[in-house]
Protein backbone atom coordinates (compact mmCIF):
# COMPACT_ATOMS: atom_id res chain seq x y z
CA UNK A 1 0.00 0.00 0.00
CA UNK A 2 2.79 2.42 0.92
CA UNK A 3 4.63 1.55 -2.28
CA UNK A 4 1.52 2.21 -4.38
CA UNK A 5 1.05 5.64 -2.77
CA UNK A 6 4.73 6.40 -3.33
CA UNK A 7 4.49 5.42 -7.00
CA UNK A 8 1.39 7.57 -7.52
CA UNK A 9 3.05 10.58 -5.91
CA UNK A 10 6.24 10.08 -7.92
CA UNK A 11 4.33 9.69 -11.18
CA UNK A 12 2.21 12.77 -10.55
CA UNK A 13 5.32 14.74 -9.62
CA UNK A 14 7.01 13.74 -12.86
CA UNK A 15 3.95 14.63 -14.91
CA UNK A 16 3.68 18.02 -13.26
CA UNK A 17 7.36 18.71 -13.86
CA UNK A 18 7.05 17.69 -17.50
CA UNK A 19 4.17 20.11 -17.98
CA UNK A 20 1.77 17.46 -19.25
CA UNK A 21 -0.72 17.98 -16.43
CA UNK A 22 -1.66 21.22 -14.77
CA UNK A 23 -2.80 21.20 -11.17
CA UNK A 24 -6.17 22.80 -10.47
CA UNK A 25 -6.08 26.26 -8.93
CA UNK A 26 -8.27 25.15 -6.02
CA UNK A 27 -9.78 21.95 -4.71
CA UNK A 28 -13.09 22.12 -2.87
CA UNK A 29 -13.58 19.17 -0.53
CA UNK A 30 -16.92 18.88 1.24
CA UNK A 31 -17.44 16.21 3.88
CA UNK A 32 -20.91 15.18 5.00
CA UNK A 33 -23.79 17.59 4.76
CA UNK A 34 -22.05 20.86 4.23
CA UNK A 35 -23.91 23.82 5.55
CA UNK A 36 -24.44 26.64 3.07
CA UNK A 37 -22.87 29.99 3.74
CA UNK A 38 -24.72 31.46 6.73
CA UNK A 39 -26.83 34.56 6.30
CA UNK A 40 -25.92 37.52 8.49
CA UNK A 41 -29.15 37.89 10.43
CA UNK A 42 -27.86 40.79 12.52
CA UNK A 43 -28.74 43.12 9.71
CA UNK A 44 -31.15 43.31 6.84
CA UNK A 45 -29.21 43.27 3.57
CA UNK A 46 -29.39 46.41 1.48
CA UNK A 47 -28.94 45.10 -2.06
CA UNK A 48 -28.04 47.66 -4.67
CA UNK A 49 -29.00 45.56 -7.67
CA UNK A 50 -31.64 42.98 -8.45
CA UNK A 51 -28.94 40.33 -8.96
CA UNK A 52 -27.47 41.06 -5.53
CA UNK A 53 -30.95 40.74 -3.98
CA UNK A 54 -31.51 37.44 -5.75
CA UNK A 55 -28.12 36.15 -4.56
CA UNK A 56 -28.97 37.02 -0.93
CA UNK A 57 -32.39 35.40 -1.30
CA UNK A 58 -30.88 32.21 -2.75
CA UNK A 59 -28.42 32.11 0.13
CA UNK A 60 -31.24 32.52 2.66
CA UNK A 61 -33.36 29.81 1.03
CA UNK A 62 -30.38 27.43 0.92
CA UNK A 63 -29.89 28.01 4.63
CA UNK A 64 -33.58 27.42 5.34
CA UNK A 65 -33.50 24.17 3.35
CA UNK A 66 -30.41 22.98 5.23
CA UNK A 67 -32.05 23.80 8.57
CA UNK A 68 -35.24 21.97 7.59
CA UNK A 69 -33.19 18.90 6.65
CA UNK A 70 -31.38 19.08 10.00
CA UNK A 71 -34.71 19.29 11.86
CA UNK A 72 -35.91 16.19 10.00
CA UNK A 73 -32.80 14.26 10.97
CA UNK A 74 -33.11 15.37 14.59
CA UNK A 75 -36.78 14.32 14.66
CA UNK A 76 -35.78 10.85 13.43
CA UNK A 77 -33.08 10.67 16.12
CA UNK A 78 -35.54 11.80 18.78
CA UNK A 79 -38.04 9.10 17.81
CA UNK A 80 -35.32 6.45 17.82
CA UNK A 81 -34.01 7.56 21.22
CA UNK A 82 -37.50 7.56 22.72
CA UNK A 83 -38.06 4.02 21.45
CA UNK A 84 -34.72 2.96 22.91
CA UNK A 85 -35.52 4.68 26.22
CA UNK A 86 -38.84 2.87 26.47
CA UNK A 87 -37.13 -0.46 25.78
CA UNK A 88 -34.64 0.14 28.59
CA UNK A 89 -37.41 1.22 30.95
CA UNK A 90 -39.20 -2.07 30.29
CA UNK A 91 -36.00 -4.01 30.93
CA UNK A 92 -35.44 -2.08 34.15
CA UNK A 93 -39.00 -2.76 35.32
CA UNK A 94 -38.60 -6.49 34.60
CA UNK A 95 -35.34 -6.57 36.54
CA UNK A 96 -36.92 -4.75 39.48
CA UNK A 97 -39.83 -7.20 39.48
CA UNK A 98 -37.43 -10.17 39.46
CA UNK A 99 -35.42 -8.63 42.27
CA UNK A 100 -38.54 -8.13 44.37
CA UNK A 101 -39.56 -11.74 43.68
CA UNK A 102 -36.16 -13.06 44.80
CA UNK A 103 -36.08 -10.81 47.85
CA UNK A 104 -39.51 -12.11 48.92
CA UNK A 105 -38.34 -15.73 48.75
Amino acid sequence: MKMRVGLVLTASGLLLCAGCVQAPKSIDVQVGSSRPEPVDSSRVPDPRTLEEARRELRKAYANIQWLEDEVGELEKDKTEYKRERDKYKQQRDKCEDRLEKYEDD
